[in-house]
């Protein structure tokens, strides 16, 4: 069995076609909507977007947060939180740095497209095996 600290998370990056369009001027809405395109929450995962939502501020007030402050902020049990942040974490949005937790990059925005620049150069390794594979078919 490999060691907890050697261990790695297979990242999932999964892209949604919401069935609402996104929400003007309503900053609750609109991280609501992102989770949801994301793939990191449904209509139904409130729990998921409220502790979105934290690590959000937390970036922006340029902190880290620990899954304790999250359980105080949105009074739910420790194992909860964990719960939902490591489905962040596989999903690259979100790194744990000791006990706290930060986006991936310094903002949403940069978070973002570091996650693209990961998905295009992914798709680049998929394209060239690909060719690889057709042509040594022939």
């Amino acid at each position: 069995m490999t060691h907890p600290s050697k261990r790695r998370y297979i990242r999932v990056i999964s892209l949604r076609e919401p069935s609402t369009p996104k929400p003007a001027n309503n900053t609750e809405e609109e991280i609501e909507w992102l989770c949801e395109c994301l793939g990191l929450t449904d209509e139904r995962d409130k729990l998921a977007k409220e502790i979105f939502k934290e690590l959000v501020k937390a970036s922006k007030e340029d902190n880290g947060i620990t899954t304790y402050q999250i359980k105080e902020k949105v009074h739910v049990t420790q194992g909860a939180v964990v719960y939902h942040i490591n489905t962040f974490i596989r999903s690259g949005m979100v790194i744990k740095e000791g006990r706290y937790y930060y986006l991936r990059a310094p903002t949403l925005s940069d978070t973002l497209s570091e996650m693209e620049q990961y998905m295009l150069r992914r798709m680049e390794l998929l394209r060239k095996i690909a060719r690889e594979l057709e042509d040594s078919m022939q």
